[in-house]
């Protein structure tokens, strides 16, 4: 099992001169074969692959204009090619956009794929020896690679890969269910109780210091220094909210783990989400981040998180009595059941209705949520389209066998 650790490290001048060589050898390399390979492509219809780049950059190395590739280690160079690679495969299948060109200015980072280790005190890395870090735990095991990375503010970080025994599955705890939301940003029922954790929203915290930041950024002459100092306090107050918004999900993602052995969570259409008048507090909220630490922290320590499918509708139907109030809307944050007259908080209803269909889904001795899809609603979307579509059912494989043979059953 391969596990990561982040330390922030501390170069000395040496150090970080032949960092930012790396770097700009890494950034050339990668902009280079992309430009190549985009051009090839126009002349053949074909680009190139890793091997052609690899063997090409090996002559490049070679000619007297380029000899300066030759300061950092060949791995390095060689990683940005794969990387390369993978960025193009991840666009043929639709899995991100084309790659684009890197700049100097934005953050900057390059892996050592080899040939590191931790070594007194410090994150020891080929060419630069040990490099000053600030360890937080001890890492027990084999070390694989480093990332180290430079952000914009000018700190270093570097992201340590190393493999661990597999977890056991022996973690106990509670089933709990829960549901994600803007004024409340967890509602959690763990079959007895259920509470709400409310969101810190740090970028309204620190709206008025950006804007003063970003004010006097704007009447700065482009290409000066003062205009260099100006992007960089607008960096600082980015860092400051990022840092504020994973501090307080890595924290809360560490208490719902070790509180429960299994986590049942709707799964959110964020990039939907975020074409909405609620955008900015989607963003700020994280909800993607926080549904990923919880994952690989319960991955950790034996645990399972279960999502349910985003159609599932956990906020109209009645935790009771299963009635389903198709009038509901988003407008309305608490409702009376017409069936048992049970009166319902909207957020503590739908956490209670994802943890019981967590729990039949997890009864059903399936392998996955990734194998199973919620039964749902009628759907409406949003837009100049009035149709509706249904989330299909589940089948099981033996009527799908019939059906398509067009037998009875």
């Amino acid at each position: 099992m391969l596990d990561v650790l982040k330390v922030r490290i501390y170069p000395n001048k040496e150090q970080e001169t032949s960092l930012a060589k790396n770097f700009g050898c890494s950034r050339f390399v990668w902009n280079y074969y992309l430009n190549k390979t985009n051009s090839q492509y126009e002349v053949i219809g074909k680009g190139m692959n890793y091997c052609q780049m690899a063997k090409d950059l090996t002559q490049l190395k070679k000619l007297t204009d380029y000899e300066w590739l030759q300061e950092p280690t060949a791995a390095v160079l060689q990683q940005s090619l794969k990387n390369l690679e993978s960025a193009f495969k991840n666009f043929n299948v639709f899995r991100a956009k084309f790659p684009k060109f890197k700049s100097k200015h934005s953050k900057q980072s390059i892996r050592y794929p080899e040939s590191c280790s931790i070594k007194n005190g410090g994150v020891k890395l080929p060419k630069l020896g040990v490099v000053k870090a600030s360890i937080s735990k001890s890492i027990n095991g084999t070390v694989k690679s480093a990332t180290v990375s430079k952000t914009s503010t000018g700190k270093y970080f570097a992201a340590i890969l190393f493999e661990v025994k597999d977890a056991s599955s022996n973690k106990q705890g509670k089933i709990s269910g829960i549901d994600l939301g803007l004024s409340s940003l967890v509602i959690v029922f763990d079959g007895e109780t259920c509470y709400k954790v409310d969101p810190i929203k740090p970028t309204r915290k620190y709206a008025l210091r950006l804007r003063r930041r970003q004010k006097s950024l704007s009447r700065k002459v482009k290409g000066s220094k003062n205009r260099r100092k100006a992007i960089k306090a607008v960096a600082k107050v980015h860092e400051i909210i990022s840092n504020t918004r994973q501090d307080f999900l890595h924290k809360l993602s560490r208490k719902l783990v070790d509180e429960n052995q299994i986590i049942v969570a709707e799964t959110l259409c964020i990039k939907g989400l975020v074409h909405t008048k609620l955008a900015k507090s989607i963003h700020d909220a994280g909800f993607g981040m926080l549904l990923n630490f919880i994952g690989y922290k319960l991955e950790r320590e034996g645990g399972k998180l279960v999502q349910i499918d985003r159609f599932f509708a956990s906020s109209k139907i009645c935790s009771c009595c299963g009635y389903k109030n198709n009038l509901l809307n988003l407008s309305i944050r608490d409702w009376t059941c017409l069936s048992c007259q049970n009166h319902h908080d909207r957020d503590e209803n739908a956490a209670k209705n994802l943890r019981a269909e967590g729990i039949r889904i997890l009864s059903a001795n399936t392998v996955g949520h990734t194998e199973i899809q919620a039964c749902g609603e009628t759907v409406r979307l949003v837009g100049t389209c009035a149709k509706k579509r249904v989330s299909e059912k589940q089948e099981s494989p033996a009527r799908l066998l019939a059906v398509s043979e067009g037998v009875s059953i």
